[in-house]
């Protein structure tokens, strides 16, 4: 894979360690076989060795990416997947600017292939993925001042790459690739299962005026993917975010409403723990957009926080309902049992914080 790429790999290693001449005495490539991957990456690979420095053999380390078009849809640059969107975030050099609350990954060289992919050659971070509710509570501190920054004086970017309306075409992709539920419901006769389909149809028509509500926020930079291997705690206490795909300016409260929502449906966060992370990561956002400087209405944040949380039902109810039924033809597998008991919780959750938009009456 990598033949023809010593050019590459040593402008990549001279910005390591900022020198002009480097001999790379030997190297790996490691295929970090990335079990969920976004649709339009084609690989992620770690790449070591050792560098001959003024005569000292020195380790370095490397990330390489490649990101590759998916679909049409993913040409657009108003889509919330376009796919050329990370490689554009790291040749503006927004990255460099970010509030110092957060830090982001430097990127060598972003690399156009003649197959029509692109190669990010970035730095690999050291760090620990957040796993506690202490750490989980650290990072939305972190991401309140981030996201609060732009409310205090920081000038937003306006690079129109940037997805303006991330949740709106979130939900709309979920929604036209989402199980049709009105296919499963019949087959499900408990009142839980009724009463969750009455709501969801309520819900549903709301769509168009949450979506407007939400755009009607105050905007901020958003990173928007903020699940647990995307986020990296350092030893010397910084936050690291990778994967900048979707970045967006985004509403108030979005950021947040993904990481919760997101990190609960891959497990992350213990089933039995969701009311306790639901308020104590909103506190800890609402300490750093106040550190940040503002001094709004906690009340948007609140609204931004719950109402994104709440749209993600529109891909796991349909999925609940799928799962459900199948579960009724196999009740003995345990493993779907499990998923059906955790996306229940999950849709609970989603109502819950949907209900409490709609007290929030200003913002609607």
């Amino acid at each position: 894979m990598l033949e023809n790429k010593m050019d590459q790999l040593n402008i990549s290693v001279q910005q390591i360690f900022g020198e002009q001449e480097v001999e790379i005495v030997n190297f790996t490539c490691e295929d970090l076989d990335y079990k969920t991957p976004n649709f339009t990456t084609a690989g992620i690979f770690h790449l070591q060795g050792i560098a001959l420095i003024n005569h000292e053999q020195l380790p370095w380390s490397i990330i390489l990416k490649i990101i590759k078009s998916d679909s049409a849809e993913k040409e657009d640059p108003a889509h919330h997947n376009y796919w050329r969107r990370e490689a554009l975030v790291f040749e503006s050099k927004i990255l460099d600017e970010l509030p110092g609350s957060i830090q982001a990954p430097k990127c060598y060289l972003v690399e156009e292939q003649v197959d029509g992919t692109v190669w990010l050659w970035m730095e690999r971070i050291e760090g620990q993925f957040p796993h506690t509710k202490e750490q989980f509570d650290i990072i939305a501190e972190r991401l309140g001042r981030f996201n609060g920054a732009y409310l205090s004086g920081k000038n937003t970017p306006n690079d129109q790459w940037i997805c303006r309306s991330w949740l709106r075409s979130w939900t709309t992709s979920s929604i036209m690739y989402a199980p049709n539920p009105e296919e499963y419901i019949h087959h499900l006769y408990r009142d839980n299962d009724q009463s969750l389909w009455a709501w969801f149809q309520g819900f549903m028509k709301r769509i168009d005026n949450n979506l407007n509500a939400l755009h009607r926020l105050p905007r901020v930079l958003a990173h928007q993917d903020l699940s647990q291997m995307n986020m990296l705690l350092t030893q010397n206490g910084e936050l690291v975010l990778i994967d900048w795909q979707f970045m967006s300016l985004s509403g108030l409260g979005e950021d947040l409403g993904k990481m919760f929502g997101v990190n609960m449906s891959l497990g992350v966060i213990p089933i039995d723990r969701y009311e306790e992370f639901k308020e104590s990561l909103f506190h800890s956002y609402i300490k750093g957009l106040k550190a940040s400087g503002w001094q709004g209405d906690e009340s948007l944040a609140r609204y931004g926080y719950c109402l994104s949380t709440a749209l993600r039902s529109v891909w796991e109810v349909p999925q609940y309902f799928s799962l459900s039924t199948q579960l009724c033809a196999d009740s003995d597998y345990l493993k779907l049992q499990d998923r059906v008991a955790r996306l229940e919780q999950i849709i609970n959750i989603q109502r819950e914080m949907a209900e409490e938009c709609s007290t929030l009456k200003a913002y609607r």
